[in-house]
Parts: C-alpha cells; sequence; structure tokens
C-alpha cells in the first residue's frame, strides 16, 4: 500500500477555542511542524474575550491552510463549538483530527495515526477511530507522567458500547476519525456531554476503534482549561487524605455524571435503536432509567450495568454507595 500518496490532501483538523491566546501560537506551531504537511485547519473563536481572535488572524495571514471561520455571535461551549465546526466541513473531509487550544502535538502524530487508520481502512470500509495516549505536563510543558493512560489508569480496552456508555477512553486531542464515521455521528446533539465521547461511542456501535499506545500529545494540565490539574494518582499520606475528601465532596458530582450519561444513553438510543442489535438496545434503555429509579432498583441496576471489572472492588463499591 502506497501510504504517502494516501496520506496527502483529504487530511482536516477542528479546533474550538476560547480565551486561549496563552497557548494556541504553540499549539498552532506544532501543526505547522509536523511530518504530515498536507492539511486544512478549521477554527471557531467561541466568543473570546482576550486577544485570541488576534493571535489566530496573525498566524492564519501568514498560513493559507488556517480557515477561521466569522463569529456568528453565539457561544457554544467545548462540545458544541467542536460539533459546530465538524458539522461544517466540506466534502473532500475524508480524515479528521480533533485539537485543543493548548497542547502540543508531537511531530508524527498525525502521521502515524493516520497511517494506522489507513490500514484498518483496508480491511474493509465503516466507521474508524483512531486515538493514542497523552504524555501529561504542567502549564510550562514539564513532564508529570509519560503516560496519561498510566496516570489516570485509564485502559483503552474493552471498547464495547456498555463500557463506553459509562466511561470515555478516547481523549479529544488525540482523536482522528474517518469520512464513515463523521457522517454516522453528525449531527452531534446538542444535550450530549462531550463531542469526542459521543463519537467514540459511535464508533464503539458501528465500526472499529484502534488505541495506539504510543503518547502523541503533550496534554498541558493548568487552572484554567477545560478539564484542569490531575492529581497524581498514587503517593503517600496525604494523597490519601485528600482523596479521602474528595470522594465525600464527589457524590453530587457522581450523581451528575449518572445522570449526563443516562440521558446520552437515551439520546443514542433514540437516534439509532433501530439499528442496534437487541441486546444493545436492552442495555441502553435500562442504564437510561437509573436516575428515574428507586433507591433499591437503582442500586442493583448501577451494579449491574456501571460497575465494571476493570475498576476493582474498593472503586465499584464506592460507586455503588454513592449512586
Amino acid at each position: 500500500m502506497n501510504f504517502k500518496a494516501l496520506m496527502m490532501s483529504e487530511t482536516h483538523i477542528v479546533l474550538s477555542v476560547y480565551n486561549g491566546s496563552r497557548f494556541i501560537r504553540e499549539q498552532i506551531q506544532s501543526i505547522q511542524d509536523q511530518t504530515l504537511d498536507d492539511w486544512r485547519l478549521w477554527v471557531r473563536d467561541d466568543g473570546s474575550t482576550d486577544d485570541t481572535l488576534s493571535v489566530l488572524e496573525d498566524i492564519a495571514a501568514s498560513d493559507p491552510r488556517i480557515v477561521i471561520h466569522p463569529s456568528d455571535g453565539r457561544q457554544r461551549g467545548v462540545s458544541g463549538g467542536f460539533s459546530w465546526l465538524i458539522e461544517r466541513l466540506p466534502d473532500d473531509a475524508c480524515y479528521v483530527f480533533c485539537c485543543d487550544a493548548d497542547d502540543v502535538w508531537l511531530p508524527d502524530k498525525m502521521e502515524l495515526s493516520k497511517r494506522v487508520l489507513c490500514l484498518a481502512e483496508a480491511s474493509g470500509p465503516g466507521p474508524l477511530l483512531v486515538h493514542t495516549d497523552l504524555q501529561v505536563t504542567d502549564s510550562k510543558l514539564r513532564t508529570l507522567n509519560h503516560s496519561l493512560w498510566r496516570y489516570l489508569k485509564i485502559r483503552p480496552e474493552p471498547v464495547t458500547l456498555q463500557r463506553l456508555i459509562v466511561e470515555n477512553v478516547a481523549t479529544g486531542p488525540t482523536i482522528l476519525m474517518n469520512r464513515d464515521l463523521i457522517e454516522k455521528a453528525c449531527p452531534i446533539p446538542d444535550e450530549v456531554p462531550h463531542h469526542d465521547w459521543w463519537i467514540t461511542l459511535v464508533a464503539a456501535a458501528f465500526g472499529k476503534i484502534v488505541a495506539l499506545p504510543e503518547a502523541t500529545v503533550l496534554y498541558r494540565r493548568h487552572s484554567t482549561n477545560h478539564t484542569g490539574e490531575y492529581d497524581e494518582q498514587t503517593g503517600g499520606f496525604g494523597y490519601w487524605i485528600r482523596k479521602v475528601v474528595r470522594v465525600l465532596r464527589s457524590t453530587d458530582k457522581l450523581r451528575f455524571w449518572l445522570a449526563t450519561s443516562a440521558r446520552q444513553a437515551e439520546i443514542f438510543l433514540d437516534r439509532f435503536e433501530e439499528e442496534l442489535p437487541q441486546e444493545d438496545q436492552d442495555m441502553l434503555r435500562d442504564y437510561s432509567e437509573i436516575p428515574r429509579l428507586a433507591f433499591l432498583k437503582r442500586k442493583l441496576r448501577v451494579l449491574r450495568l456501571r460497575a465494571l471489572p476493570g475498576h476493582g472492588f474498593a472503586k465499584n463499591l464506592s460507586l455503588l454507595l454513592r449512586a
């Protein structure tokens, strides 16, 4: 297979940004430094109040591959901004990367991911998603951990629909999707919590997900980005004290995300019910009902559908007690 020919053109990147002037220039420079250089970058400013837009216009003025969508005057949020961009991609957008405004891409990220996706496409048509590990850094790109998967104890497998309705394993800025996946996933519903989670669910249900263990992104954690800073997942006595306090305070947050994922399951079922096997239909219906169940029924349903073997006994017990 001639990978060089396959990887020429048709490659697009979407980037939605809000108040990203501090890091946006460095992120785009890392795209410009990629070993794969035939791409188009579509950017939407989500109503920034800093000088993000002027920085973007300055960068785009010297690089015709970068297109800034004019503002429509509406602030859509992280997922809404990415969804808006994806749904407006041109017809020749066969391969699409998602990009955050505050990270740095390693030089071979695009070429590596696209090579793997092209290999998967050679085995047959259908929705495909490739995602990778990330290297966790602080705001100054000092390494905190060489693997986000190890850092947060993320297991990229299995990618069953039941597992992914509970938790997403594909981190947005590592995602590469093909045209079949874009067409299947769009339009992305306004009510879903994260665009990358929805896209991953669609890939799991109707296509294939390929996880690469290589870190392709310097994943910058700081207090002002969407996901914030992370605490190390192992540590001494102080770490465990902080963890206990967080658990005690996190019941409301857990129930919020339980309700959010249940609503997403309901939306997914409404969209794709006639295309899903009966087993998946039943699982999604049962999961979507969890927040509305009485105390004991809710606990039993959580135990059956949300308590995952890979989470371990302690985490699942904590989930069951607080759900």
